[in-house]
């Protein structure tokens, strides 16, 4: 996992081709050793919008993002239609909707979710880490929601 936060919420904090002259080729190393060694996942873990990044990270290997940042643009549904299983997810459940309750939290996860999980190639998470003003029952629900629906019995 490249631990990075090469980005904001507008966009990358370098340019794709600085990016491509200084950091690509050192990915490209370390990338064709871990491939070597037998390591097939290789994650990217960068807050804020990287898309201006994705098709060099998946050119060099970057086989999966996370946190897929909802504030900074990153729609988990839109990446997916775009890059299809060249780049699995992780993340892009909204941390900020877990806080408005339940209907907020079904809206979110189920919405996100179902269509990802019946494709395959994402890990259902928040987009970071969960703040302090999301209740413990709200988390609770958040977790039920996502685990009825991964065991396909959401509204059932």
């Amino acid at each position: 996992n490249f631990f990075e936060d090469l980005a904001y919420k507008t966009g990358p904090l370098l340019s794709p081709a600085t990016f491509r002259e200084f950091l690509v080729p050192r990915y490209r190393q370390i990338i064709e050793l871990l491939r070597g060694h037998g390591v097939e996942i290789i994650t990217y873990d960068s807050d804020g919008n990287i898309e201006a990044l994705i098709p060099d990270l998946i050119d060099v290997g970057v086989n999966l993002i996370w946190p897929c940042e909802c504030a900074a643009g990153m729609d988990i549904r839109r990446l997916r239609a775009e890059y299809g299983h060249d780049l699995a997810l992780s993340g892009g459940i909204d941390k900020r909707e877990l806080a408005k309750g339940r209907r907020a939290i079904e809206r979110e996860v189920v919405g996100k979710m179902a269509p990802l999980l019946e494709d395959g190639g994402y890990i259902p998470t928040v987009d970071h880490a969960v703040p302090p003003d999301i209740s413990y029952n709200n988390f609770m629900y958040y977790l039920e929601v996502k685990c009825a629906l991964a065991e396909g019995r959401f509204g059932a």
